[in-house]
C-alpha cells in the first residue's frame, strides 16, 4: 500500500473508533447542565449510528477495491 491509502485507512479507522465510542458512551455527548436534552441525545446517537454504518460500507468498498 502506498502512503495515501494507508493515511485514508487510518483516518477511516479513527473516525470509526470515535463514532463507536460515542455510540457506546452517549453521556459523553451531553454537556454539563443540559440533563434535560434527551431529544438531542437521541438525535446525536442516531447520527452516530448512521455514520458508523456509512464508514463500515466505505471500509468494505476500500477493502474489496484495493489493488496490490
Amino acid at each position: 500500500m502506498d502512503n495515501k491509502t494507508q493515511l485514508a485507512l487510518i483516518l477511516h479507522l479513527i473516525s470509526l473508533a470515535v463514532s463507536i465510542y460515542f455510540s457506546i458512551n452517549p453521556e459523553a455527548l451531553l454537556r454539563g447542565g443540559y440533563d434535560l436534552a434527551v431529544d438531542g441525545l437521541v438525535v446525536a446517537r442516531t447520527l452516530m449510528i448512521i455514520f458508523t454504518l456509512y464508514v463500515f460500507v466505505k471500509l468494505g468498498e476500500f477493502i474489496t477495491n484495493k489493488k496490490d
